[in-house]
């Protein structure tokens, strides 16, 4: 081959992967693990986490959001004077380099430095801010109950452009090429321009559209409230088969392999094939799932709202472990260095071994989790619904001590040193 066709061949697949024709996935296994760009790493949804994970964690920082409270004109169902503060669902912070950006229901989105937790700045939406932010390039994008898909400068925090939509948007933005995938709660999935969120196309969907787009190739994966998965062609946005569930499905579809794993509210988790749509597995519990699974060598770790957090095995759907929280779990966990890191409904970030589902370390964060942690750069940071961001690092001196055994299989808890946070713990 000739140089000069060489650099034709390597030119066009540039052009490609900027276009959106060809998918550019991070692998978890680069030395790239210093980031975390969106919700669950890329626009398979299928890296969860990233890295090392502290088996002596230190509290680096906390950073207290502001709040607000529900006012009389929103007419969503919370009660008016409710309190917002914190973090959401899903509410993963992204990280890039040494900045965190994360979204907080008080409605602000904050740039924090991953060293201090110290701000850099924030920007203002309308309203609370749920999901998980999305970086791209030099730019963020982030959906907010203010029916706005906001693009930020993400150097400045400064607006480039927003567009409305007809509800809420918890979903998270998956950007590919020069378009933004992205359910809605008016009952659509959309593609939008990158460059001035103009639409391209919508799928009008059977109830909302809370989970977030997972894109293969030429397909776009995405479920709503009424109890369906859809695949649509990425470039047209026309159906090409859709699934049942029979309920709510605001988890996230994850894609490895050739499968889609996922669960919906009915507690039914689901394992079905990419490219038809046909089931291969399900497995059902008693309540709900909102959280969405890791997939990782051939294992699904899932939480659910019996306080659960389960291990499978991804081919059959047979259960490998559980273990058991005081609480719910939404929290949407990060799977990597051999531990399942994820925040419970009881207030306490949670550290199991990935292998034997045994604790490996606690922390009680003095107040619930609904959002899912950003593992990656050796640092665990993720919000809470009480107004706090946290962040942990690995430190070898950190004390971690036993609180109690376990009455149904006599395992030993294990807590990491407590008051260290500066608020309460009780």
């Amino acid at each position: 081959m000739t140089i000069s066709r060489l650099h034709f061949l390597i030119t066009l697949f540039a052009i490609a992967i900027l276009c959106g024709f060809v998918d550019f996935v991070p692998n978890a296994n680069t030395d790239q693990n210093s980031q975390m760009l969106m919700f669950r790493g890329n626009q398979y949804r299928s890296l969860s986490g990233i890295g090392t994970v502290p088996r002596h964690p230190k509290l680096l920082w906390t950073f207290k959001t502001s709040s607000i409270l529900e006012g009389t004109k929103e007419n969503r169902g919370v009660a008016p004077g409710t309190w917002w503060a914190g973090t959401g669902w899903t509410g993963q912070p992204a990280k890039e380099g040494d900045r965190y950006y994360v979204g907080s229901v008080d409605s602000n989105v904050y740039c924090l430095d991953a060293r201090t937790g110290k701000q850099i700045w924030k920007y203002k939406t309308g309203h609370n801010v749920k999901c998980s932010v999305t970086v791209d390039g030099d730019r963020i994008y982030v959906g907010s109950r203010d029916n706005h898909l906001h693009c930020i400068n993400k150097h400045d925090g400064t607006l480039v452009w927003k567009r409305r939509v007809g509800n809420d948007m918890d979903s998270s933005p998956c950007v590919i090429g020069d378009r933004i995938y992205v359910g809605s709660e008016d009952c659509f999935i959309n593609c939008f321009s990158k460059k001035d969120g103009s639409t391209i196309w919508a799928f009008k969907t059977e109830g909302t559209c809370e989970s977030s787009p997972c894109v293969v190739n030429d397909r776009v994966y995405a479920s709503a409230a009424h109890g369906f998965v859809y695949c649509l062609d990425r470039m047209t946005g026309t159906l090409i088969w859709k699934y049942r569930t029979g309920d709510d499905t605001d988890s996230t579809q994850v894609y490895v392999d050739g499968r889609l794993y996922f669960g919906c509210e009915s507690g039914k988790f689901f394992c079905i094939d990419a490219q038809t749509g046909k089931e291969i597995w399900t497995v059902k519990w008693k309540k709900g799932i909102w959280a969405t699974p890791a997939v990782l060598d051939g294992c699904v770790y899932i939480g659910c709202a019996d306080g659960y957090m389960r291990c499978l095995n991804a081919n059959t759907g047979a259960e490998l472990w559980k273990y058991k929280t005081g609480a719910r779990v939404w929290s949407s966990a990060a799977v990597t260095d051999g531990c399942v890191v994820f925040g419970g409904g009881d207030g306490f970030l949670y550290c199991i071994d990935a292998r034997s589902g045994k604790l490996i370390w606690r922390y009680n964060a003095g107040g619930y989790f609904l959002s899912t942690p950003c593992v990656a750069d050796g640092q665990i940071c993720i919000g809470n619904h009480y107004g706090f961001i946290l962040c942990f690092m690995e430190d070898p001196q950190q004390t971690i001590f036993p609180v109690g055994i376990r009455e149904k299989d006599d395992s030993i808890l294990y807590d990491v040193l407590s008051g260290l946070t500066g608020f309460s713990t009780q």
